[in-house]
């Protein structure tokens, strides 16, 4: 694949909030959560200046951390659509702009070319199904600098069995897995600090993000960052 064909898909694979530049990025009012390029009447657009995308392959400043893994859960289902927005228009619940890199962990280098796979429950305490209904799931793949950004809604603490267990809650996350040739998978959950159900034994304040609020152009929504960090593949002899 060339390098501009590979650039090109690259940033396909990111449209949604994702940008047709790097100054900020472009949502339809009415934008649907698909690969489709951002296109139609300018006036029917909202801007949201967020500052240029990271774009220089610089190494990792600091030390690098390797990410707790957390399992899969049962709600995993693969085959996510290629997309960077999650949520359908409309979507019940606080929007929410995730962001960060991915970075090798033995060369403290960006990874381009990670295929993230996310996943959440809805505002009320669902999964979609994953075949029929991909509501709040969806695949991006880092770009030549690591980045990665997608738009969904935050998620929200829910009960896994709210009748048999109606006491038992899990905190709020995203779910993850991280795939690169030559790199272990990582299979993770990212948590929010502050987290109304931190008593959860599954949380991991290791992997929780602070959340920010932001209000552009008179649109309100919440951002977060979460950097991903792979390791090598151990090769067998």
């Amino acid at each position: 694949m060339g390098k501009a064909t590979r650039r090109d898909f690259l940033q396909r694979t990111a449209l949604g909030l994702a940008g047709v530049s790097a100054a900020g990025f472009v949502l339809r009012n009415d934008a649907q959560p698909t690969l489709a390029t951002v296109s139609g009447d300018e006036a029917n657009r909202v801007l949201i200046q967020m500052g240029s995308i990271p774009r220089e392959e610089t190494p990792a400043k600091g030390e690098l951390k390797r990410v707790t893994p957390v399992s899969f859960g049962p709600w995993y289902k693969t085959g996510a659509p290629f997309r960077a927005k999650l949520s359908l228009p409309g979507e019940p619940g606080t929007t929410f702009v995730l962001s960060g890199r991915a970075w090798a962990f033995e060369t403290k280098r960006p990874l381009a070319g990670v295929v993230l796979d996310f996943w959440h429950v809805d505002m009320q305490e669902k999964y979609s199904d994953g075949v029929s209904d991909f509501r709040n799931r969806g695949r991006l793949v880092s770009s030549e600098t690591g980045y990665y950004e997608l738009e969904s809604i935050r998620p929200i603490p829910y009960r896994p069995n709210p009748s048999g267990s109606p006491n038992f809650w899990r905190c709020a996350h995203f779910h993850l897995l991280a795939v690169c040739p030559g790199y272990k998978p990582l299979v993770t959950e990212i948590h929010f600090k502050e987290d109304p159900k931190m008593s959860d034994s599954m949380y991991r304040p290791e992997n929780a993000i602070a959340p920010e609020k932001r209000t552009v152009n008179g649109l309100s929504f919440e951002t977060g960052v979460f950097d991903i960090v792979l390791e090598r593949e151990t090769v067998s002899k």
